[in-house]
């Protein structure tokens, strides 16, 4: 009896699978496996020509397998004898594509000088020929019960001579590199390293120095699993290591295990029917597979992209911040110094002026004030948003900063003809913990607003108690409206209302600055508005006592 034939009885009845099935359940699991991670690595990166060469591999040692298992399963000597050769062609291949793929590895262009290459394709293409010949193997000697054994020829000596060169000149090229690599690459290395020399030590044996020099052909049915450890120490280094750049697996391995459960059913299939069928349905689910790995690596890299455009657009962000808040550093001195020349001349400072010069300078400082306000919102956003604002909590009633923003706006409202009015109840609990200089600069915003897209009719400032733990600000204007698009994106950075002459005002802080600051104080801020009725922008912050501490 037959060392592979002991082997194959004592595994089958472990597992229960027929002992004729056991080389085939080898040859579709080392199959599947090869292609799936030849699959991998290929739809990993179509470009390189380390994984075009590494596909190439994959999908000729799955043809060595599939042939390596019919020639030991077909009884007519002239069929099995071609099977052989067909062994012998494509071992010459897996020599030639390992030698290709460690001179390129792991490179994105092909590295092997033309000359070389065309001297080693040209003694690479004479054996392949020589391998369909009798000058290989004459012949196939079949006994009742044993292996088949091919008749030796003088040409398996150039065979062996070409095949054995080109895998140890490919592991010798592999180690070089892996002694010039250290840390985490020396790693990926030397994993691929074990894998392939692993599975070539057992083709050499097994296939052809046992079969040469002993005239052993036992163990030849099992040769599909000679090429198990190298895809199962490279699948250990993509995993592990991220070798060739592969970073995904989850999809691969699941693919496997249910091709490999598709197959178990062809070889457990009692009917010539079933095979067929079963066979077509793992057919199938083998190109579903590769379809599917396909499919989630483009997924993968397109998150990849996404990620890596979002780590530049927060670059981009963050420079942006830096540069608004350098420029308004440098605006804000030049405008407080106009500032402060326009009040000395409307003070007479300079001497008599006319009321006329007296309002175009009243106008002037008016245009400075909003030109303060922008900078300074300019100034708060990138301070807000980095976590570099410092607030100075203070207990206030917030009707006196009312009153005094009030105040601050009769001017622009009264050249404008606007009714401005401010209603405070008597009785208003309005004691509440903010920064009084942010909590100023909200409702400065909010009126600043309501009077700019105001031109004409009312604008009211009131506060209400809408309960007993919070206190609310309200500016009720008789303006254009807002749509309820608008709404929605009103309290977004940059965002920008629409005016009813269709243009565009304002730079779209105020009120993300207003939303931000009043979540600061643990309050929130809203708006009621209809086009062509006005708007009512309000903010609520909760009562001093009412304010839960922080841990």
């Amino acid at each position: 009896m037959q060392t592979s034939e002991i082997i194959s009885i004592v595994l089958c009845r472990t597992m229960n699978i027929p002992a004729l099935n056991l080389d085939l359940l080898s040859v579709g699991i080392a199959v599947a496996a090869s292609l799936i991670l030849g699959s991998v690595v290929f739809f990993g990166n179509r470009k390189s020509a380390t994984n075009k060469l590494f596909l190439f591999l994959t999908i000729v040692n799955s043809f060595w397998s599939v042939f390596n298992y019919l020639a030991y399963h077909v009884t007519n000597p002239l069929i099995t004898l071609w099977i052989v050769r067909l062994v012998m062609f494509f071992a010459v291949l897996q020599a030639y594509s390992f030698l290709l793929l460690m001179y390129t590895f792991p490179k994105q262009s092909f590295q092997m000088p033309r000359k070389m290459f065309a001297a080693i394709s040209g003694l690479v293409l004479v054996v392949l020929v020589l391998t369909l010949t009798p000058y290989i193997f004459s012949g196939v000697e079949i006994r009742l019960g044993e292996v088949p054994r091919p008749i030796q020829a003088p040409g398996i000596i150039v065979f062996g001579l070409v095949a054995v060169s080109s895998v140890v000149g490919g592991i010798v090229i592999l180690a070089r590199r892996l002694f010039k690599t250290s840390g985490k690459e020396r790693r990926k290395f030397l994993y691929l390293l074990l894998g392939l020399i692993i599975m070539f030590l057992l083709i050499i044996t097994f296939n052809f120095l046992l079969v040469v020099l002993f005239s052993n052909s036992s163990f030849i049915p099992l040769s599909a699993l000679f090429t198990l450890p190298f895809v199962l120490f490279t699948s250990y280094a993509i995993v592990k290591h991220e070798l060739l750049d592969i970073k995904i697996i989850g999809t691969e391995v699941l693919t496997f295990v249910i091709i490999v459960v598709a197959f178990v059913e062809v070889i457990l299939s009692s009917t010539l029917g079933e095979v067929i069928f079963r066979s077509g349905v793992f057919i199938a689910l083998l190109v579903f597979g590769v379809l599917l790995i396909r499919s989630v690596v483009r997924e993968v890299k397109q998150r990849e992209k996404l990620q890596d455009l979002t780590i530049k657009l927060k670059e981009l962000d963050k420079q942006k911040n830096e540069f608004i808040s350098m420029a308004a550093h440098e605006l804000r001195a030049p405008m407080t110094a106009i500032k402060g020349y326009v009040s000395m001349v409307t003070q007479g400072d300079a001497g008599e002026i006319s009321e006329k010069a007296r309002g175009f300078l009243a106008d002037a400082n008016t245009i400075n004030d909003r030109l303060i306000r922008l900078v300074n919102n300019m100034l708060n956003v990138s301070r807000i948003e980095e976590g570099r604002m410092v607030f100075q909590l203070e207990t206030e009633e917030l009707s006196h900063v009312v009153r005094a923003v009030y105040s601050q706006f009769i001017p622009e409202a009264e050249r404008k003809g606007l009714d401005y009015s401010l209603k405070i109840p008597k009785h208003i609990r309005d004691k509440v913990s903010v920064d009084p200089d942010r909590i100023h600069e909200v409702i400065a915003n909010i009126i600043s607003n309501a009077i700019k897209y105001t031109d004409e009719g009312s604008v009211m400032v009131r506060l209400v108690q809408p309960n007993k733990e919070f206190v609310q600000f309200e500016v009720e204007d008789t303006g254009q409206g807002i749509s309820k698009e608008e709404q929605e994106k009103l309290f977004q950075k940059f965002y920008r209302i629409e005016t009813n002459v269709g243009k565009t005002t304002g730079t779209g802080l105020g009120l993300y600055i207003s939303r931000l600051l009043v979540e600061k104080f643990n309050g929130k801020i809203g708006l009621e508005s209809e086009l062509g009725k006005g708007s009512t922008f309000w903010f609520e912050v909760p009562l001093a006592i009412s304010i839960p501490k922080k841990n």
